[in-house]
């Protein structure tokens, strides 16, 4: 029993120690089958490996699955080849290449037939001329050629290729964003799909269930996808079954790599086809879903719409860059108050700008210490009601709808981000009302009451409207200062000027001084005159004094019109004779115009005078200027390019202002409860001739004063010339009784009659009238 016992135990013994042997090995084997290829193991056995070997062998094999995993370089992500014809090398093509093409995450080339001739300015474009191919429509043999091409010539140095036409706009980021989502190993053909029109339905022999990616908005191939269809492109060309290219393209992908075009909804969106006619796709609003959400868009027949889309998309980017940076300085702050450090807000550190940029959006951040720095709302609704203006209601300014559209469309947006997953989409309808306030330290708020329809398309459909409420603040950047090199250059060398004649004598310097403003651009005023001699005097004085005794290079037309009582004509003609006696190095005249008054009429009769390059004023006897404006007036008018209407101020009756107080002694005091800046007269404007011209000059049949303005403003509204607008402090209109014909028409008539209210005194001091009327005992 003993032995047994015994035999049993050494039994157990060995079968332990046999267990543990078997167990090292087959650990040792599992811990070196990490470090080395995988077809080492079997070679390697129970071989002990040192920690040194270990860990050289471990280093090589993560350095090889890095290697593997590694993502392709954006400079290599994606080839797109552009369709395209020699007329369009020097139109589509350029701006192709100028806007959307730096943004590919890879390289962009433009195919065009084999006898296409390229001017020597486009050189630099890298264009590809495709031997035993020629312009012609439809361009099937192309389309096939430059997908050879490309596989010949780049297969292995991208892993996405992209077929393109010359009309066609791609967002370079989000195409990367889409693409990198992909695994471009396998076979994919990426588009929007199509089946054809109804009149093509049956002519373009597609099987059941197949369907083709549309060539306009784009085709995409991966790598795999090419490899497979380019050996039989002979075939696919020598059995076309329609006239279609991307039919044909679709099908040899079909036949050949066996993939379809994505059949996804959502492609519809992201490869977006614009069905409006092809020259209007694209040439009106901008701000919408349709834009913000596509990857691509199509189709940009003309060209100028082009750039105009990609300045767009850009300004775009730039917001999306500000909004990264608002977000990063708000992490900064957090960061700082989670490790009490403290931020710096007097100077102009790092840490101030933190302190008023990291703030979270909110309505609270601005506290005021006194009732007076309380910031009052204004209503919102289909006009603008505000106590901040003299006209208590408003139209909604163009900027403030703008900004309304902004931001309903990334609302909306965010609300719908998620709506295939969720099963409901939420669309606008219209904002019921709303309040909009500045805040100078942080940015704009704005509080609206949105009328929504909600839309359930998951389950049991439901179309229900909802109303909700939007807190949103727009948050002001740090200011930033931009260096104009031009402004700069001139800056310069008028100091160097004016430093090197300070050290001669007051006469000379004067003379110097008179000498450089001789060199500027000549305004020629225009004035329409009819009576009102006494008021002619005095404008005839600040003229001289802001013109005429300092030289500006300026000239002045009186179109004068014969007054119906007690006509002032030949003494206003002697006066501008006496003027031009004195100051005889410039041109003041008269020119006599017959019939009944019509400022219209006398501005286009003035115009008429000068050439077409002269740049004009349009100016009215109530008028005081002061010197800075003609500055203003040359800066800021543009010939071909832009006009320059400005907003003059407008001075309350001064017996209602300052009643038997001591009155200033110049006209050019300018505060709320003086006047007020006419943001609704046009009256005034500095253009050139030639534009004039360009829109159709003034409208001559308006009899008398009024709305040959608003005519001309709305004719620069829809011209291609830009109209720049702003308060100008060195235009005072000197208050005068205004006398409204009733036999006039109604609209002018009308008009003449607000502009009497609105410059007979402020609200404020109105109601000060009113409460005085009220407490005043009334006579027995």
């Amino acid at each position: 029993m003993a032995m047994r016992r015994s035999r049993l135990y050494s039994r157990e013994v060995w079968s332990i120690l046999v267990s543990l042997v078997v167990s090292f090995c087959l650990t040792t084997w599992l811990r070196i089958g990490v470090s080395v290829s995988p077809g080492s193991p079997k070679d390697v056995g129970c071989k002990h490996l040192d920690s040194k070997e270990f860990d050289i062998g471990l280093q090589k094999n993560l350095h090889q699955r890095t290697s593997r995993e590694q993502p392709t370089p954006s400079s290599k992500l994606l080839f797109v080849g552009v369709m395209t014809a020699e007329k369009y090398l020097s139109t589509r093509c350029l701006a192709v290449h100028r806007t959307w093409a730096n943004t590919i995450p890879g390289k962009v080339m433009c195919f065009t037939s084999g006898t296409s001739k390229v001017n020597e300015s486009l050189q630099q474009l890298p264009v590809v001329k495709l031997t035993s191919v020629d312009d012609s429509y439809p361009p099937q043999k192309k389309s096939f050629m430059m997908l050879k091409y490309i596989h010949d010539n780049y297969i292995d140095e991208y892993e996405w290729f992209m077929r393109a036409d010359d009309d066609v706009y791609v967002r370079g980021d989000k195409m990367e964003t889409f693409l990198r989502s992909i695994n471009s190993s396998k076979t994919h053909f990426i588009g929007q799909a199509g089946l054809g029109s109804k009149d093509e339905e049956g002519l373009l022999y597609l099987k059941q269930g197949e369907n083709f990616c549309m060539g306009g908005p784009g085709m995409i191939f991966s790598r795999e996808t090419l490899r497979r269809m380019i050996p039989h492109i002979s075939y696919c060309l020598k059995n076309l079954w329609s006239t279609h290219e991307d039919v044909e393209v679709g099908r040899c992908v079909k036949k050949f790599a066996g993939v379809d075009c994505t059949w996804s909804f959502e492609m519809q969106s992201l490869f977006y086809n614009n069905y409006s006619q092809s020259d209007t796709a694209y040439t009106g609003n901008l701000r919408t879903a349709d834009v913000h959400k596509a990857i691509t868009l199509h189709p940009i027949k003309r060209t100028p719409y082009m750039y105009r889309l990609h300045t767009y998309l850009m300004s775009i980017k730039a917001m999306d860059y500000q909004l990264k940076k608002f977000h990063l300085h708000r992490e900064m702050l957090s960061m700082k108050n989670i490790l009490n450090e403290k931020i710096d807000r007097s100077g102009r550190k790092f840490d101030s700008i933190t302190a008023k940029l990291g703030l979270k959006p909110g309505l609270v951040k601005y506290l005021p210490e006194k009732h007076e720095d309380v910031l009052a709302w204004q209503f919102m609704s289909k006009f603008t009601f505000s106590e901040k203006t003299d006209l208590p209601r408003k139209r909604n300014s163009k900027p403030l709808v703008s900004a309304m559209e902004d931001i309903i469309l990334q609302v909306m947006l965010l609300t719908n981000a998620n709506s295939m997953k969720v099963g409901r989409v939420v669309d606008f309808k219209e904002i019921l009302y709303g309040y909009t306030r500045v805040v100078p330290h942080f940015g704009v708020d704005y509080i609206l009451d949105l009328l929504l329809i909600y839309n359930k398309h998951k389950g049991k459909t439901r179309k229900l409207p909802v109303r909700r409420h939007l807190y949103v603040q727009q948050s002001f950047c740090e200011i930033q200062f931009i260096d104009n090199e031009e402004l700069s250059k001139k800056f310069i060398k008028e100091s160097e000027s004016l430093s090197q004649n300070s050290i001669l004598s007051p006469v000379k310097s004067l003379y110097y001084l008179n000498q450089r403003r001789q060199v500027k651009e000549a305004i020629h005023f225009i004035m329409p005159l009819s009576g009102r001699y006494d008021t002619f005097q005095r404008f005839m004085s600040n003229f001289e004094q802001t013109c005429l005794l300092l030289k500006e290079n300026v000239k002045l037309l009186i179109v004068l019109f014969k007054a119906p009582e007690n006509d002032p004509s030949a003494e206003i003609e002697q006066l501008v004779a006496s003027y031009q006696v004195r100051y005889p190095w410039t041109e003041l005249r008269v020119l006599r115009a017959i019939g009944d008054f019509s400022r219209g009429l006398a501005l286009q009769l003035g115009a008429s005078q000068y050439l077409s390059n002269a740049l004009m004023f349009f100016v009215d006897v109530d008028m005081y200027l002061s010197e800075g404006f003609l500055d203003r007036c040359r800066e800021n008018t543009k010939r071909g390019k832009q006009v320059y209407f400005p907003e003059v101020f407008s001075q309350y009756n001064p017996n209602v202002v300052y009643g038997q107080n001591m009155r200033p002694n110049s006209p050019l005091v300018i505060g709320k409860d003086l006047g007020f800046f006419r943001h609704y007269g046009y009256g005034l404007v500095c253009l050139y001739n030639e534009d004039l011209n360009t829109v159709g000059g003034m409208d001559a049949s308006i009899i008398g004063w009024g709305l040959e303005d608003v005519d001309l403003f709305q004719k620069f509204v829809s011209s291609n010339l830009t109209i720049f607008r702003a308060p100008d402090p060195g235009l005072v209109h000197i208050y005068h009784n205004v006398v409204c014909d009733e036999n006039i028409d109604q609209r002018q008539y009308h008009m003449c009659l607000g502009s009497k209210a609105g410059t007979y005194a402020s609200n404020a001091q109105l109601v000060k009238m009113l409460d005085k009327y009220k407490k005043e005992p009334t006579a027995a």
